[in-house]
């Protein structure tokens, strides 16, 4: 017992230590680098407009570029275009040996895996269609330069991307005007260029072009601009283009609006900021532009002095007075479509600069300050999360909520006295307890976070999965759970081995644990992820807390703990969603019926989609996968199993399963809403969502430590917690029941029951630290969706599982040499889809039942043997 309560006194110090992090920051960091230095020692730097360059081998290049060091446009100083290539290295710039094949600006440059690959550009003499890599070679640590195929047509001022394996070019001006241009490149082959369908509506240069991640598939999008004919008025371009890569389609997507106005971005900077969100740096917004404009034009026509001399007065005191260009950043969510400020810097921003990104900042270089005026500068932009002070009032629930977990597993310990009451409660656990635990672990932090981002980032199409859930609870009742009862067995997979032979039995418990370490880890992640963005703790550092307390409590408190431990987290977790729920409609200012009526216009309550497609989440895919999915977890998984077999009477069993079955439909419905609802509250108020997260999975707790009061964001985040840890202890816990029954005493029949109860509390610290260290490896990862993979790692582990299961039950002539030459196929079967095909994640369970129950069969009739029933 001392050791048990210093685990306690140790987490109350960890848990008060916890207060020291997250203190409030600023969501934008900059960071001035070395200036430019001048072509010349002992000159002045001046700066470049229309620089080329990016980042390669970690090294950061800038080239090129244009400015006035004789004195400026308007007072007879001539434009000088550069072939200079600079490098930065040990936080200075130092001018290359090699330089351009020509002097050149306002060409397009994209960083890639083999160099910076620069397009076009103009200089004094000409506008160029000539295309060439530009690397840097870390053994001459100098800069290496080679051509690529030219372009169709000579371009500057126009916009370049890469995407998979290829680089897009959008618009531009040639020798006369702007252009609807579009072409790419494969990179791997470098042969030609393709041109593509022209994008729509006016032609356009000095834009901005940005790939982001929307709703249905990635898109660029073409941001400003204006539409330049030599000689004529230009045209001053408000809207914004998409190009949906997937259906090679271009969409008009109307005028870029903040607060009901239309804004102009000329030779602003674009850059893509986490899940879902478009940064743009500065621009000009055309206003002096235009005067400016239109006062030359008339300098073209005008033939009295007098009006000759007042133009030139007014343009030399617009040019001398110039203010320079905006000084804000704009955001846009390509899943809401909505614009807004996300910040306004004190001073103002370059067009025309070289703007890429280096890892998770983006780099600034030099650029036009006001018309003929350039800087040397450069800058380096982070925009990060601003960690939120959680406060002692949410400390104090969240604590309060973990040391009640930890003193259940304390209070059962005492009880646990035999592997009986270790793995299932010696039948003192209620039916309803346990309905309620099965509730707990199937919904679990995925339902309690990737359900509301799924719902958000698209519509409610994955609404049949837990329709489906309920729809299979029959069979499971019917079929499954009469057999696991009459056998008396401890693990689901004993089954198999009665009716097949133990290398049935072995595989299906392996396959088990495998999955389980793998939840473990997912699940184990996404609360860590939260609370990174909550408290500013590391992932790392919240993986390693929560693990730790779960596998104590698990260790020690057996299924006992388990299951209680999971009742509390269902009440916590379904009472903190309705009050989440309360929340957003009392804070938004749109009635009921309106955010009714625009989430219908919008698609988001679309249900089912009925186009006879596999590859994408249609209705038959949701529901045939879920189907096959909630058949192997309810039927066969060993966490869900195990709460059937505490109790020996089928109907109190029935009763378990049916329990979940009656609470699934209301949270669906419940965390579904949520995630609707949080679109329609991110709508209304664009700016309260970061555009630094970069995962969908965190919007929830992103509302709910930003929004939600003291106290309140503390039960929710708690909710989180319990969500998370009940379904982990529920893996730990099985995983040591499926070691202990299915191998350890297998090889060992002899080993007393005392021992092995030493053994299983072995296995669950094991299993735990595995999937510690899983958690940790993925928090490094660029996952997107955890939800998507975890029906990945169902698909791929225990969709043949279940097929084995089927056929036993349901096919007298299956044989063991039959079924598991079925299994064999299956898993081959699986895994071609899985790499071949561009068959959708959630079908892999219905394949891998659907593969081994029908080769399963046809290979026990080739191969009849003595079977088992």
């Amino acid at each position: 017992m001392k050791k048990i309560e210093n685990v306690v006194i140790l987490v109350l110090i960890v848990l008060t230590s916890l207060q020291f992090y997250g203190q409030e920051v600023t969501k934008l960091n900059i960071e001035e680098l070395a200036s430019l230095p001048a072509d010349k020692e002992g000159a002045k730097s001046f700066g470049y407009a229309g620089m080329l360059g990016g980042v390669h081998n970690g090294i950061l290049l800038a080239a090129g570029g244009a400015n006035f060091p004789n004195g400026l446009p308007w007072k007879g100083g001539n434009k000088k275009w550069s072939n200079n290539i600079y490098i930065f290295q040990n936080g200075q710039w130092r001018l290359s040996k090699k330089q351009l094949p020509m002097p050149l600006a306002y060409s397009a440059s994209v960083s890639t895996e083999n160099g910076i690959l620069c397009i076009g550009g103009n200089n004094e003499t000409l506008t160029s269609d000539k295309v060439f890599l530009m690397a840097y070679n870390p053994s001459s640590k100098d800069i290496d330069i080679s051509e690529y195929p030219v372009l169709p047509e000579p371009l500057a001022f126009t916009s370049a991307v890469v995407f998979e394996d290829f680089v897009y070019v959008v618009g531009g001006k040639n020798s006369k005007s702007s252009t609807n241009s579009f072409y790419r490149l494969n990179l791997k082959e470098a042969k030609k260029w393709e041109k593509l369908a022209d994008f729509p509506g006016p032609p356009r240069a000095l834009h901005c072009t940005a790939i982001q991640e929307t709703s249905t598939n990635d898109k660029l999008f073409v941001i400003g601009g204006r539409n330049e004919k030599a000689g004529q008025k230009s045209q001053i371009l408000t809207n914004y283009l998409s190009y949906d890569f997937k259906e090679q389609t271009w969409k008009d997507e109307g005028d870029l609006k903040i607060n009901g106005k239309n804004r102009v971005l000329m030779g602003a900077s674009a850059e893509t900021m986490g899940s879902m969100h478009i940064m743009i740096y500065g621009g000009s917004d055309a206003v002096l532009f235009d005067e400016l404009e239109n006062i030359s034009l008339q300098l073209r026509t005008a033939k009295n002095d007098t009006i000759v001399n007042s133009l030139k007065k007014r343009r030399d005191y617009i040019l001398n007075n110039h203010p320079g260009f905006s000084n804000e950043i704009l955001a846009y969510n390509t899943i809401t479509k909505k614009w807004f400020v996300y910040d306004s810097l004190t001073t103002k921003i370059p067009v025309t600069a070289l703007a890429f990104k280096d890892n998770d900042k983006f780099v600034m270089v030099s650029g036009e300050i006001t018309p003929g005026i350039r800087t040397p500068i450069v800058r380096m932009f982070k925009i990060v999360d601003a960690a939120h002070p959680f406060g002692f009032l949410n400390y104090g629930v969240l604590a309060l909520y973990l040391l009640i977990s930890v003193l259940i597993g304390i209070y059962f310990a005492r009880k646990q006295k035999s592997t009986a009451d270790y793995f299932t409660g010696s039948g003192r656990i209620p039916w309803w307890a346990s309905g309620l635990s099965v509730f707990g672990t199937l919904l679990s932090a995925i339902t309690f976070m990737a359900i509301p981002a799924k719902t958000f980032i698209t519509d409610w199409s994955f609404f049949f999965m837990s329709i489906a859930a309920i729809l299979i609870t029959p069979l499971i009742s019917i079929i499954f759970i009469p057999f696991f009862n009459k056998l008396k067995i401890k693990t689901a997979y004993e089954y198999l081995e009665g009716r097949f032979n133990y290398t049935a039995r072995a595989f299906g418990s392996l396959s088990f644990i495998m999955f389980q370490i793998g939840r473990i880890g997912i699940v184990l992640l996404l609360p860590s992820l939260a609370i990174s963005i909550v408290t500013g703790i590391p992932v790392e550092i919240s993986i390693l807390i929560m693990g730790v307390l779960c596998i104590f409590y698990t260790t020690f408190g057996g299924i006992e703990a388990v299951i209680w431990t999971d009742v509390m987290q269902v009440i916590v977790l379904l009472g903190g969603s309705i009050l989440a729920i309360v929340w957003i409609m009392l804070h938004t200012e749109t009635s009921f019926e309106d955010m009714m009526t625009y989430a219908s216009e919008r698609n988001k309550f679309n249900i089912a989609n009925f186009e006879l497609n596999f590859t994408e989440s249609t209705f038959w895919v949701v529901f045939i996968g879920g189907l096959a999915s909630s058949m192997v977890t309810q039927g066969t998984d060993q966490t869900i199993v195990q709460r059937y077999l505490t109790s020996s009477d089928v109907k109190d069993s029935q009763k378990i399963l049916y329990t979940n079955a009656v609470l699934t439909l209301p949270a669906t419905i419940i965390f579904f809403g949520i995630g609707t609802l949080l679109f329609i509250f991110y709508t209304e108020i664009p700016d309260a969502l970061s555009p630094a997260i970069s995962n969908n999975d965190s919007i929830f707790p992103w509302y709910i430590v930003r929004e939600l009061p003291m106290g309140v964001s503390g039960l929710l985040v708690a909710g989180i917690f319990s969500a998370a840890m009940s379904s982990i202890s529920s893996s730990l816990n099985s995983v040591s029941t499926a070691y202990c029954n299915d191998f350890h005493a297998h090889f060992k029949p002899l080993v007393t029951d005392v021992k092995l109860l030493r053994i299983a509390r072995v296995a669950t610290m094991i299993t735990g630290i595995l999937g510690l260290l899983l958690a940790l490896w993925m928090a490094n990862s660029n996952i997107k969706s955890l939800w998507d993979q975890f029906y990945r790692f169902l698909g791929l582990f225990t969709g043949g599982l279940g097929g084995m299961f089927l056929l036993g039950m349901l096919a007298k002539k299956a044989n063991a040499t039959g079924t598991l030459i079925g299994l064999m196929v299956s898993a081959i079967s699986i895994w071609y889809i899985s790499v071949f095909t561009e068959i959708n994640f959630l079908m892999y369970s219905f394949f891998g039942v659907a593969s081994c129950f029908c080769f399963g069969y046809i290979f026990s009739l080739i191969f009849p043997g003595k079977k088992k029933v």
